[in-house]
């Protein structure tokens, strides 16, 4: 299968190559299709006038489009906003908003574009901004804005860099500074630290992760140093909420690498003990806003691996009963800042699956009603405040 005929599966011609060499699997859209035909009958919609103000955020690949749900804050449950899901470009594979909720950033790695929709106050549903989509350069892999909202950082896969475009908070809209810093190859994801001074890419062909000092003005990036290695085919980075640790899913070798970051210049080094066991291709990776349990969601096994967070070494224990189960081929996991309810976006199946965290421990319990549907495909996740 050569290059140009992978691209009818976009951001996952890694897997083919896997399926090629025998180290992995296909993705299953089929399945994703024929459960996701039967869930859309099933989703609800929200009741707008609820006191929710958390917004979860679903980026649906195969069904080109954005699925947008309100979080119940007492029992963690999702209910679709009017008009969701809602049209995007072709293969949306990363969803970010802004730190007040405003506004949301898709990145189309079909159509090499980035839609940016305004996020209504009244209800949490969206509307395109004039302009929507943007040019993002070839194959966009990750987006993600910084900490004060002023830029969006977005990778591209095949041309090994990362963008730099400037977002204009009051209208939503993003344009392109000509920045760009160069990557290892097949670069998948990008984040900032909480403070955004550093900024850190995943390098899926070359096992390593790049580090970047960021210009706060400008936005521009400068490598601080060689890259860092990970274990096999590192695909998704998530920095502590404290700045202190960066953890790394590795779909290529089922473990998850923990690095401390050192504050002066951003780099890396491994903790002692990294990286840990997982389940088969980890997909993702999330820590919870206390810093005391982290998440992986395992492609491979359709389950979510969990860990208690020792916050002086770094060093990660599997939790009792871990992994818990998912459905098929989960892809994302995110942990919500306010209510410690997590949630996987089932790329197989075609939903959303959600669970409470035991503060004591960290173990998972699935919520009655989960998992939510969603559209054919979700991806990304993301969380986000409503704005009031």
């Amino acid at each position: 299968m050569n290059k140009q005929q992978v691209r009818y599966y976009p951001r996952l011609t890694f897997f083919s190559r896997f399926f090629q060499s025998g180290q992995g699997h296909p993705p299953f859209f089929v399945s994703g299709l024929l459960l996701g035909l039967l869930w859309l009958s099933g989703i609800s919609h929200a009741d707008t006038s609820a006191a929710d103000t958390r917004l979860l955020f679903s980026a649906n690949q195969a069904a080109h489009d954005l699925s947008v749900y309100q979080l119940n804050l007492h029992n963690g449950e999702l209910h679709e906003v009017p008009g969701s899901p809602y049209k995007t470009g072709r293969y949306p594979v990363s969803v970010d908003s802004l730190p007040d909720g405003r506004f949301v950033y898709v990145a189309n790695q079909g159509s090499d574009s980035i839609s940016v929709f305004e996020v209504s106050t009244d209800d949490g549903s969206l509307h395109p901004v004039p302009g929507s989509p943007f040019a993002a350069g070839k194959y966009p892999d990750s987006v993600h804005l910084s900490p004060d909202g002023r830029f969006a950082y977005i990778t591209h896969e095949d041309d090994n860099n990362v963008a730099v475009f400037r977002v204009d908070t009051s209208t939503g809209t993003i344009h392109d500074t000509g920045f760009t810093a160069p990557t290892g190859q097949h670069p998948i994801d990008v984040t900032l630290t909480p403070d955004g001074r550093f900024a850190y890419v995943t390098n899926f062909d070359t096992a390593s992760v790049s580090t970047y000092r960021v210009d706060r003005k400008t936005g521009a990036l400068t490598p601080t140093g060689a890259p860092v290695a990970t274990d096999d085919r590192p695909i998704y980075i998530k920095i502590s909420p404290s700045g202190h640790f960066a953890f790394v899913a590795n779909y290529g070798s089922t473990t998850v690498s923990v690095f401390h970051i050192n504050p002066d210049n951003g780099q890396l080094s491994p903790v002692s003990g990294s990286p840990f066991q997982a389940g088969a291709q980890p997909y993702s990776v999330t820590v919870d806003p206390t810093e005391h349990f982290v998440y992986a969601a395992n492609w491979g096994t359709h389950d979510v691996s969990a860990y208690t967070l020792d916050n002086t070494s770094g060093k990660l224990t599997a939790v009792k009963g871990s992994p818990f189960s998912a459905d098929w081929f989960p892809y994302a996991v995110v942990v919500d800042d306010k209510t410690q309810y997590v949630y996987v976006a089932n790329n197989g199946a075609g939903n959303i699956s959600a669970y409470r965290i035991n503060a004591q421990n960290g173990a998972l319990t699935e919520l009655a009603h989960s998992p939510f549907a969603a559209d054919l495909g979700p991806y990304g996740l993301s969380l986000s405040q409503q704005q009031r």
